[in-house]
Protein backbone atom coordinates (compact mmCIF):
# COMPACT_ATOMS: atom_id res chain seq x y z
CA UNK A 1 0.00 0.00 0.00
CA UNK A 2 1.47 3.57 -1.13
CA UNK A 3 1.33 6.09 1.17
CA UNK A 4 1.05 9.21 -1.18
CA UNK A 5 -1.87 6.69 -2.87
CA UNK A 6 -3.34 6.28 0.90
CA UNK A 7 -3.02 9.91 1.68
CA UNK A 8 -5.14 10.95 -1.22
CA UNK A 9 -7.55 8.32 -0.41
CA UNK A 10 -7.60 9.35 3.07
CA UNK A 11 -8.03 13.45 2.27
CA UNK A 12 -10.53 12.86 -0.66
CA UNK A 13 -12.84 10.81 1.71
CA UNK A 14 -12.77 13.14 4.21
CA UNK A 15 -13.46 16.09 2.05
CA UNK A 16 -16.11 13.55 0.66
CA UNK A 17 -17.46 13.53 4.36
CA UNK A 18 -17.65 16.80 5.04
CA UNK A 19 -19.75 17.93 1.63
CA UNK A 20 -21.94 15.18 2.88
CA UNK A 21 -21.96 16.56 6.06
CA UNK A 22 -23.10 20.40 5.08
CA UNK A 23 -26.13 18.71 2.83
CA UNK A 24 -27.71 16.53 5.09
CA UNK A 25 -29.42 18.65 7.32
CA UNK A 26 -31.57 19.82 4.36
CA UNK A 27 -34.42 18.19 5.09
CA UNK A 28 -35.27 16.49 1.57
CA UNK A 29 -32.08 15.54 0.84
CA UNK A 30 -30.89 13.87 4.38
CA UNK A 31 -32.38 10.75 3.36
CA UNK A 32 -30.84 10.29 -0.39
CA UNK A 33 -26.95 11.80 1.49
CA UNK A 34 -26.99 9.05 3.97
CA UNK A 35 -27.87 6.52 1.23
CA UNK A 36 -24.76 8.44 -0.47
CA UNK A 37 -22.22 8.25 2.13
CA UNK A 38 -23.55 4.29 2.92
CA UNK A 39 -22.74 3.25 -0.98
CA UNK A 40 -21.30 5.88 -3.12
CA UNK A 41 -18.28 7.05 -0.97
CA UNK A 42 -15.34 4.63 -2.08
CA UNK A 43 -16.62 4.21 -5.78
CA UNK A 44 -16.88 8.14 -5.91
CA UNK A 45 -13.28 8.47 -4.80
CA UNK A 46 -11.96 5.22 -6.67
CA UNK A 47 -12.99 6.96 -9.98
CA UNK A 48 -11.84 10.43 -9.08
CA UNK A 49 -8.10 8.76 -8.20
CA UNK A 50 -8.16 6.76 -11.04
CA UNK A 51 -9.49 9.35 -13.46
CA UNK A 52 -6.91 11.61 -11.81
CA UNK A 53 -3.72 8.77 -12.52
CA UNK A 54 -3.05 8.34 -9.32
CA UNK A 55 -4.57 5.10 -8.41
CA UNK A 56 -5.29 2.08 -10.44
CA UNK A 57 -7.26 -1.04 -8.98
CA UNK A 58 -5.02 -4.14 -9.16
CA UNK A 59 -6.28 -6.75 -7.11
CA UNK A 60 -9.94 -7.41 -5.50
CA UNK A 61 -8.17 -7.20 -2.33
CA UNK A 62 -7.19 -3.48 -2.78
CA UNK A 63 -11.01 -2.61 -3.64
CA UNK A 64 -11.65 -4.21 -1.07
CA UNK A 65 -9.44 -2.74 1.63
CA UNK A 66 -9.71 1.17 -0.10
CA UNK A 67 -13.10 0.99 -0.16
CA UNK A 68 -13.47 0.07 3.71
CA UNK A 69 -10.90 3.32 4.10
CA UNK A 70 -12.56 5.32 1.92
CA UNK A 71 -15.89 4.28 4.01
CA UNK A 72 -14.54 5.10 7.60
CA UNK A 73 -13.58 8.39 6.93
CA UNK A 74 -16.07 9.47 5.13
CA UNK A 75 -18.46 8.60 7.71
CA UNK A 76 -16.23 10.18 10.46
CA UNK A 77 -16.02 13.45 8.56
CA UNK A 78 -19.79 13.08 7.77
CA UNK A 79 -20.42 12.58 11.49
CA UNK A 80 -18.13 15.48 12.85
CA UNK A 81 -19.92 18.07 10.28
CA UNK A 82 -23.24 17.40 10.73
CA UNK A 83 -22.91 17.12 14.28
CA UNK A 84 -21.86 20.46 15.00
CA UNK A 85 -23.75 22.69 11.84
CA UNK A 86 -27.48 20.41 13.60
CA UNK A 87 -25.91 21.82 16.96
CA UNK A 88 -25.46 25.19 15.53
CA UNK A 89 -29.00 25.95 13.75
CA UNK A 90 -30.93 23.92 16.85
CA UNK A 91 -29.20 26.50 18.80
CA UNK A 92 -29.93 29.58 16.64
CA UNK A 93 -33.41 28.75 15.51
CA UNK A 94 -34.42 25.56 17.42
CA UNK A 95 -35.39 24.22 14.16
CA UNK A 96 -34.19 20.26 13.65
CA UNK A 97 -34.66 18.17 10.20
CA UNK A 98 -34.42 15.14 12.43
CA UNK A 99 -35.62 15.48 16.39
CA UNK A 100 -33.92 12.35 17.34
CA UNK A 101 -30.50 12.87 16.15
CA UNK A 102 -30.38 16.50 17.42
CA UNK A 103 -31.49 15.52 20.64
CA UNK A 104 -28.83 13.03 20.71
CA UNK A 105 -26.39 14.92 19.67
CA UNK A 106 -27.01 18.41 22.18
CA UNK A 107 -28.09 16.07 25.57
CA UNK A 108 -25.61 12.60 25.20
CA UNK A 109 -22.41 12.33 26.83
CA UNK A 110 -19.35 12.73 24.11
CA UNK A 111 -18.59 9.42 25.16
CA UNK A 112 -21.67 7.98 23.11
CA UNK A 113 -21.33 10.34 20.41
CA UNK A 114 -18.28 8.60 19.67
CA UNK A 115 -19.25 4.72 19.97
CA UNK A 116 -22.36 5.91 17.70
CA UNK A 117 -19.99 7.08 15.03
CA UNK A 118 -17.71 4.68 15.51
CA UNK A 119 -20.35 1.97 15.26
CA UNK A 120 -21.78 3.83 11.90
CA UNK A 121 -18.27 3.86 10.85
CA UNK A 122 -17.99 0.04 10.90
CA UNK A 123 -21.40 -0.01 8.87
CA UNK A 124 -20.40 2.39 6.26
CA UNK A 125 -16.83 1.03 5.96
CA UNK A 126 -18.31 -2.85 5.39
CA UNK A 127 -20.93 -1.31 3.01
CA UNK A 128 -18.31 0.63 0.78
CA UNK A 129 -16.04 -2.21 1.00
CA UNK A 130 -18.81 -3.98 -1.28
CA UNK A 131 -18.93 -0.91 -3.22
CA UNK A 132 -15.08 -0.86 -3.88
CA UNK A 133 -15.78 -4.46 -5.22
CA UNK A 134 -18.15 -3.68 -7.24
CA UNK A 135 -16.68 -0.78 -8.65
CA UNK A 136 -13.85 -3.41 -9.06
CA UNK A 137 -15.54 -5.24 -11.43
CA UNK A 138 -17.74 -2.74 -12.93
CA UNK A 139 -14.21 -1.01 -14.36
CA UNK A 140 -12.68 -4.67 -15.55
CA UNK A 141 -15.73 -5.16 -17.23
CA UNK A 142 -15.21 -1.93 -19.22
CA UNK A 143 -12.02 -2.20 -19.59
CA UNK A 144 -12.91 -5.41 -21.21
CA UNK A 145 -15.24 -4.08 -23.65
CA UNK A 146 -13.16 -1.24 -24.48
CA UNK A 147 -10.07 -3.75 -25.38
CA UNK A 148 -12.33 -5.79 -27.74
CA UNK A 149 -13.33 -3.56 -29.11
CA UNK A 150 -10.38 -1.69 -30.25
CA UNK A 151 -8.36 -5.02 -30.83
CA UNK A 152 -11.26 -6.46 -32.85
CA UNK A 153 -11.15 -3.45 -35.55
CA UNK A 154 -7.44 -3.33 -36.14
CA UNK A 155 -7.39 -7.09 -36.62
CA UNK A 156 -9.97 -6.79 -39.35
CA UNK A 157 -6.97 -5.75 -41.82
CA UNK A 158 -5.76 -8.07 -43.98
CA UNK A 159 -3.66 -8.50 -46.86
Amino acid sequence: MDKSVFKSFVVLSLIVGIILGVLSPVPILGTVVLLALLFLSAPFVMIYLIMDGKFDLETIKDSIIYGAIAGMFANISFAFTYAIITAIIYAITQYSSNLLLTTMIINSPIWLLIVVILFMGVLTATTNAFSGLATYYAINLIRDIYEKKHNNSNNNFKL
